[in-house]
């Protein structure tokens, strides 16, 4: 597409692989709103994509905008579990760019000590980084709070 338009374009797995990497991760605890199969393939695709996956909690959604029914409170409890589970992992991956999670970096940070990356806040913290912007949004976790430069061009 970039090559077509002549535009910055991302994806939103582009933007979570730079998040990760953005506070450091390497070994990760992944919560989910997928099914056994679809977290199979995103464990797989996260460890070509140079992280060590210690757990993969999901809740086990394959209906088309079931995410949206999770509330904030079933995503942190799901990550508790798979940041539990994972015992030693760096930062948490909540994947699913449908599930509502905007107020969940903080208070799993608060709790649990890591960095949490989100498939939506990755997606927007991405998109702001390509027009030029550092991408630093306050209170919403320690992805977003960061001050990183962008580089020109």
């Amino acid at each position: 597409m970039r090559a077509e338009t002549g535009l910055p374009v991302s994806t939103m797995t582009e933007a979570v692989v730079e998040g990760l990497r953005s506070v450091g991760a390497r070994r990760v605890a992944v919560a989910t709103a997928y099914s056994d199969l679809v977290n199979d393939r995103l464990a797989d695709f996260l460890r070509r994509s140079g992280f060590e996956v210690l757990s993969m909690r999901g809740f086990g959604l394959t209906g088309f905008g079931d995410a949206a029914n999770q509330t904030e409170q079933d995503i942190i409890d799901l990550s508790a579990r798979a940041i539990d589970e994972a015992k030693t992992a760096d930062a948490v991956l909540i994947s699913c760019g449908g599930l509502k999670t905007l107020g969940c970096a903080v208070p799993i940070e608060q709790r649990h000590g890591i960095p949490v990356v989100t498939s939506t806040q990755s997606a927007f913290w991405k998109a702001l980084r390509l027009t030029g912007n550092s991408g630093h949004v306050p209170d919403r976790g320690r992805m977003l709070a960061q001050h990183i430069s962008v580089p020109a061009g």
